[in-house]
């Protein structure tokens, strides 16, 4: 097997099944960890390169989306977290995960201030939970999670996935290019705050930030729902025009690009040992 990736699951978080198949699927070696069992072990974290928060609703989000998860995970792991994020390793958190992981302060972590919360990721605009597909572009970043790919379409389920900052914050975000994924319309043109294209009234259109380092990445989107074309909310019209025009239609769909190049990244530092 490749790499170790470790899918975190407790308390609420649902979507740990689905991961760990995205994982195993690009061939790396997935293992979910109760985040109690990780909490007793957590020198498992040493043996570890992928390191993932997935989705899902943790505590109920009865207080915030993601707090009560991310203070259980810093009082029980916090300096673990720390040294593992600071290591050449890969960190991920996807929706609720993506709120746990900015509450945690992995991300932005300016100036490597790792465990300082500088952003909240909030209540929609529309204060309504919106489940539904989005065309989200990939920024100028040095994130490897994201290398090669230009853009995606993959789905969102939040009713908090509003990006929140101070205008100092978000202008230094900007300049040193750590907003990794923004939503865009259909055509490629910018969302401009514009809904359903922006589904969250989310600051700048920001769909997912990254660390210095550009290895912790956190993203509202869900990339393990749209990793094949049949999950694709225009699979219908994809087959059917396919069917149409007798081309074959292709199984892998952009989500799965994330978890191959998480694959990839490790190939690669293999060699460069080698």
């Amino acid at each position: 097997m490749g790499a170790k990736a470790l899918v975190v699951a407790g308390y609420g978080l649902n979507c740990e099944e689905e991961t760990a198949l995205a994982f195993e699927h690009v061939g790396l070696d997935a293992h979910i960890r109760h985040v109690n069992d990780l909490a007793e072990n957590p020198g498992e974290l040493k043996d570890t390169q992928v390191l993932c928060i997935p989705g899902g609703f943790s505590y109920g989000d009865d207080t915030g989306s993601g707090n009560a998860f991310a203070q259980k995970m810093r009082l029980t792991l916090g300096d673990h977290l720390k040294e593992f994020v600071e290591q050449d390793t890969l960190t991920i958190g996807i929706c609720n995960g993506c709120q746990i992981v900015a509450n945690l302060g992995l991300v932005p972590a300016l100036d490597s201030k790792y465990g300082e919360r500088m952003v909240a990721v909030t209540h929609n605009l529309t204060a309504r939970y919106q489940c539904r597909w989005v065309d989200i572009a990939v920024q100028d970043t040095q994130s490897p999670w994201l290398s090669g790919i230009d853009r995606l379409h993959i789905p969102v389920a939040h009713g908090e996935g509003r990006f929140m900052m101070g205008n100092d914050t978000l202008k230094t975000l900007q300049d040193v290019k750590q907003i990794a994924l923004r939503y865009i319309k259909p055509d490629g043109a910018k969302a401009g705050g514009e809904y359903p294209y922006n589904p969250n009234g989310s600051t700048d259109d920001i769909a997912g930030i990254t660390d210095p380092s550009g290895r912790v990445l956190t993203l509202m989107p869900h990339p393990e729902r749209g990793m094949f074309t049949w999950q694709r909310d225009d699979y219908a019209r994809l087959k059917d025009s396919a069917r149409r025009e007798r081309q074959q239609l292709p199984e892998r769909a952009d989500g799965l690009a994330l978890f191959e190049n998480a694959a990839t990244y490790f190939e690669v530092s293999k060699k460069k040992i080698a």
